[in-house]
């Protein structure tokens, strides 16, 4: 039986990922278990902080979540701590959450905590595997191959015909940022001339001006470029993942055949290219777009009982 205050008192639940430096957060506002309120923003950490800290204040039964990608984490298709140890998995150096007392999902004990303490700033009470992130927006278990892209990283699961996960993978989408900056530290001083006069500063300003259209546009075609090659590698990256994961799922862990694919879009990506792997495999390839904030918070709710 739920008390008036149940129907009286408003929870807060903010989400948030942090994605080039930038921190992705959806609010929500829950009374009487319905959404009275929302919304979604993009913070620097400094304005982050801010933002949290006024949450808090105006509202003590505020919580936070956010999701942590570590590469040392995965899926097992049983809770038993027996079966960790028959797979030769010292339990003492992982964290297991059970789920829905079917299937479980384990992160190494080292890289949780140091997780934590970097998010202590943050006030966070609830973090999330990518993982639970998926089975939250599945539509098919039986033998169903599930992608979650986000902008940094690739979180395939794999649903066995006895319905459990039976394959996990984390894949890193690397970044071609440092490799910019090595060419910019290519530049050779020596081949720089001095500027010595106000003369010489006026003559380079008019050779700008006649040349300004002219860099203006080889700058666009630049950045077109680098976009391209970046895209392009992404979605090579991309495809070899899935390929060699079916490989390895196939050769190592099961002999049932895939039925399904699902692509699950966590930001704005083309998906023209999984033409290719759809022909190749024989498989319909659906997308599906999920909001992560939006799940992180449904799976606060769900650990609040709100």
């Amino acid at each position: 039986m739920f008390s008036i205050i149940e129907f009286i008192i408003k929870r807060v639940f903010i989400s948030f990922v942090i994605e080039d430096n930038k921190f992705h957060t959806k609010k929500i506002v829950i009374k009487n278990s319905k959404i009275i309120q929302e919304e979604e923003n993009i913070f620097t950490e400094e304005d982050f902080l801010k933002y949290i800290k006024l949450a808090l204040l105006e509202n003590t039964q505020t919580y936070i979540s956010t999701i942590i990608y570590t590469y040392n984490q995965g899926c097992l298709n049983s809770c038993s701590h027996k079966k960790y140890q028959e797979l030769g998995i010292k339990l003492d150096n992982i964290k297991i959450l059970c789920v829905e007392n079917k299937f479980s999902i384990f992160i190494g004990v080292l890289e949780l905590q140091d997780f934590k303490k970097n998010m202590q700033k943050y006030n966070v009470d609830l973090i999330y595997s990518p993982y639970l992130i998926i089975h939250q927006n599945k539509e098919i278990d039986k033998n169903s191959l599930y992608l979650l892209i986000t902008k940094e990283n690739l979180i395939l699961l794999i649903y066995d015909n006895n319905q459990l996960p039976n394959y996990s993978s984390i894949y890193e989408i690397k970044s071609e940022e440092h490799k910019e900056l090595e060419e910019d530290e290519d530049l050779d001083i020596d081949e720089i001339e001095e500027i010595d006069t106000l003369d010489d500063i006026e003559d380079i300003d008019d050779i700008e001006n006649e040349i300004e259209t002219i860099d203006d546009i080889e700058d666009i075609e630049n950045i077109d470029h680098k976009e391209n090659i970046s895209n392009l590698k992404e979605e090579i990256e991309t495809l070899n993942f899935i390929r060699n994961s079916i490989k390895d799922y196939y050769e190592n862990y099961s002999n049932n055949f895939l039925e399904h694919i699902y692509i699950l879009k966590g930001f704005d990506f083309d998906t023209k290219f999984l033409k290719d792997l759809e022909n190749e495999l024989f498989l319909e390839i659906k997308i599906k777009d999920v909001s992560i904030l939006d799940t992180l918070n449904e799976l606060a709710r769900k650990d609040i009982n709100v």
